[in-house]
């Protein structure tokens, strides 16, 4: 599933001033002019017409597939399963890890800054101090569950959450070590044989599995996910995109975490937590039932929240309604992420274009 967020370093790309329509795409390249009607002009639309300044260009050598931004330091996380860290006042790379086997597909910092998680194609989350990169937390299930999409912590319940590709949520708390089952070693991914990498050959035999070399293969606490705590198909497809807020929408009380999710069978889900691990999640919401195109990320303004699909598509919600507000073509290809910052909201597409735009009044503006 690589090829579905390799375009995440695509938010690099230097073509942000280009308008878009709102409604059906045009004929032609991605980064076309289009033409918006009645838009609300101000200053900051006048800023999005001058075309934006590199300041300084970072290179790897693999694909960079996520990212995730501190206040000083810019993580990415690359095909290959590192970790690179970069100051963002020197723009020196400071620190590069073997973090999995596979590709990291999700990067997530702690609103506290004190945890950073990551997770990959290897079925593995591991939790890290974001300053010396040192593994803390080294988080597996016991399950199948392929590639881990999404990853989400609450920093009220102590819990971690993530989304993996046998459409399943699962979660585990960084607190209760009383609660917590012993791990056992022949439980982990590395250890497990594979439903079908592993099978046996018509004369008996099975090919030899490769070691696998993990930095501070040691370090830090190794967690297993109880069986219970599972919530099996949440999805109806692979659960690409997790969100942890609070207090923005009426339909969950307004000091609580709340984790919203977006999967391959096109639903926005809205999840009740609890600090009784054998509850969980449990469901509050679900937008976009008539609609089976992926959501490949999510961003939150407010009560508004925007999704991203299949075929450049930009969706926006009222959580409180839970009705959708406005649909809007931003990309010829998938819109695989987005990002909401500095009043702006900015996507980036399959083809490499990304774009950015600011709401008036209900009125989405994208340029």
């Amino acid at each position: 599933m690589a090829s579905i967020f390799g375009a995440r370093a695509a938010i690099h790309s230097q073509n942000f001033a280009t308008p878009l329509a709102d409604g059906p795409a045009a004929e032609g390249s991605d980064d076309e002019t289009y033409e918006i009607t009645n838009r609300v002009v101000d200053e900051r639309a006048t800023r999005l017409k001058e075309k934006p300044e590199l300041l300084h260009h970072l290179q790897n050598d693999s694909s960079i597939l996520t990212l995730a931004v501190g206040d000083r330091l810019l993580y990415a996380g690359t095909q290959d399963g590192e970790i690179l860290v970069w100051s963002l006042a020197s723009f020196e790379l400071v620190q590069r890890i073997q973090a999995h086997t596979r590709a990291v597909l999700s990067l997530f910092l702690s609103a506290d800054g004190k945890l950073l998680f990551s997770s990959a194609g290897d079925a593995i989350v591991n939790a890290w101090c974001p300053t010396s990169l040192k593994r803390l937390y080294h988080v597996y299930s016991t399950y199948d569950v392929g590639d881990v999409f999404s990853v989400a912590y609450s920093a009220q319940f102590e819990t971690v959450y993530l989304g993996a590709q046998n459409t399943s949520i699962q979660w585990c708390s960084l607190k209760d070590q009383t609660a917590r089952r012993t791990p056992n070693p022949e439980n982990h991914p590395d250890r497990r044989n594979h439903r079908f990498f592993d099978s046996l050959s018509p004369g008996g035999a099975s090919t030899p599995r490769p070691q696998t070399s993990r930095t501070a293969t040691h370090d830090g606490e190794v967690l297993e996910i109880d069986k219970a705590h599972m919530m099996h198909y949440a999805h109806f497809g692979y659960v690409y995109c997790m969100l942890m807020v609070r207090g923005v929408t009426r339909l969950v009380d307004s000091d609580e975490d709340f984790l919203i999710s977006g999967g391959g069978d096109g639903t926005i889900k809205i999840w009740n937590l609890f600090q009784d691990q054998s509850q969980g999640i449990k469901e509050v919401a679900c937008l976009g039932e008539d609609d089976a195109e992926s959501v490949l990320s999510l961003a939150i303004d407010g009560s508004f929240l925007y999704s991203s699909k299949l075929e450049g598509v930009i969706e926006l919600w009222d959580l409180d309604t839970k009705q959708k507000l406005r649909v809007i073509k931003a990309h010829k290809g998938d819109a695989t992420t987005l990002q909401m910052s500095w009043g702006f909201l900015w996507s980036a597409g399959s083809t490499g274009f990304a774009r950015v735009g600011f709401l008036v009044s209900l009125l989405l503006t994208v340029r």
